[in-house]
């Protein structure tokens, strides 16, 4: 299927941009935890690393949301470039000269968690001014397209450059794909830049827009349920978190293993992508998010039942396709629904909401872990029997009335 609508060539540079920087973020996806198991070997420590990022999302949630809807949001775009850049070159500083700890790998982990917060809700409203409604499915999915591919080539090119030169590597190769998106973005300038005049004009203002953005919010009921389903399922899936955990520790798998498995989980992203838009034009966009659900919970309770390398590679990639399907979808929908000059602060506060829970399952189902000896597959279990419970119960209290065969709720 054939991504890149006709689009203008900055807009696919912009695009491109984004691209390598996600391909970086695959890079770090095995190193980060890998450093963090060669710290200490803790469930709970592995899986706090690992969530960090989500972390540091939750602490300027709100704050970025209100200041993209104040700002030009290329500006947004460029301070959290600098920022991810500085972070990872300090982590690569610190592990050159041997002073990196599990303490350290937290807190910037965070920061640079922190700056993708920004970047993100930034780049959505870029994706919502440089693209029509009609292809909102198709920008968001060429941009997930990204980030799975990266899951794809991103383990195996650790792999490569940590057997040539250290994990340490990884964190320089990391740096410089912040540097390579940090370009494209100022040669990008004048497509991005968008005038905020709806924006109320002092900061005095910031909590009468908090709550004008979450009365518009708990306004769109398709939304509301939405929110509600993915804070219950964030929870329960958190437990992925703990992926490389168990494949190290419960499967006694290698180095190479583990990076097989998180790279087929980009594999399935990869048809995650590639199925939304057919999926959300024929089933609705409604039912496609809550099949995704479905089929991510029920991947997540085979990996309970799985006694090898090879058997969690085919659940993580079920797994990670249907999670990409859904939330390919689910963010267009936000998009489409929300008002331009409320979208920067409702996507902060939604976000707020669904990724504040995560790091709390990754503690929960960590400790879950731990009391059973580090045998991971309780978690496993219980956090796909949660996710499933939850579309359930978010089905039937009213999510099924908003299908639509369109692609949308039906803007009911």
């Amino acid at each position: 299927m054939r991504l890149l609508g006709p689009w203008p060539g900055r807009v696919r540079l912009v695009l491109g941009g984004q691209a390598v920087s996600l391909f970086g973020d695959g890079l770090a996806v095995v190193a980060v935890p890998l450093l963090a198991l060669g710290l200490t070997d803790s469930a709970i420590v592995t899986g706090l690393a690992t969530a960090s990022a989500t972390i540091g999302s939750l602490i300027v949630a709100i704050p970025a949301g209100l200041i993209v809807d104040r700002v030009d949001p290329w500006r947004v775009l460029i301070v959290a470039d600098v920022l991810r850049t500085l972070v990872f070159g300090a982590l690569f500083g610190l592990a050159v000269a041997g002073l990196l700890t599990a303490a350290w790998l937290v807190t910037f982990i965070v920061a640079a968690g922190a700056a993708q917060a920004g970047f993100e809700t930034a780049l959505t409203v870029v994706v919502r001014n440089m693209v029509p409604d009609k292809d909102l499915v198709r920008a968001n999915a060429v941009v997930e397209f990204a980030a799975q591919s990266a899951f794809v080539l991103g383990p195996g090119t650790a792999a490569v450059l940590t057997a040539a030169g250290g994990l340490h590597v990884v964190l320089l190769a990391n740096t410089l794909t912040f540097l390579v998106s940090l370009a494209t973005l100022v040669s990008a300038r004048e497509i991005i830049g968008v005038a905020r005049s709806t924006a109320r004009s002092t900061w005095s203002h910031a909590i009468a827009d908090l709550k004008q953005a979450a009365r518009y919010l708990l306004s769109i009921r398709p939304l509301v349920l939405l929110t509600a389903l993915q804070m219950v399922v964030n929870f329960g899936l958190a437990v992925e978190r703990l992926l490389v955990f168990y494949a190290s520790h419960s499967l006694h798998s290698s180095p190479a293993q583990i990076g097989l498995v998180v790279s087929g989980g980009g594999l399935g992203g990869m048809l995650g992508v590639v199925t939304a838009i057919g999926s959300a034009r024929r089933f609705g966009s409604i039912t496609t998010v809550a099949g995704g659900v479905v089929a991510a919970a029920i991947a997540t309770i085979a990996m309970s039942f799985a006694n090898s390398f090879h058997m969690l590679w085919i659940a993580n990639v079920m797994f990670v396709w249907a999670v990409v399907l859904a939330s390919v979808v689910n963010r267009a929908l936000r998009q489409e629904l929300t008002r331009p000059d409320m979208l920067g602060r409702t996507t902060g506060l939604a976000r707020l909401l669904f990724r504040s829970v995560d790091p709390l399952g990754v503690v929960v189902l960590g400790a879950l872990t731990t009391a059973a000896g580090g045998d991971a597959r309780p978690a496993f279990m219980a956090g796909g029997v949660l996710a499933l419970l939850a579309v359930s119960g978010a089905w039937f209290a009213g999510l099924r009335e908003f299908g639509s065969p369109r692609g949308g709720p039906g803007r009911r």
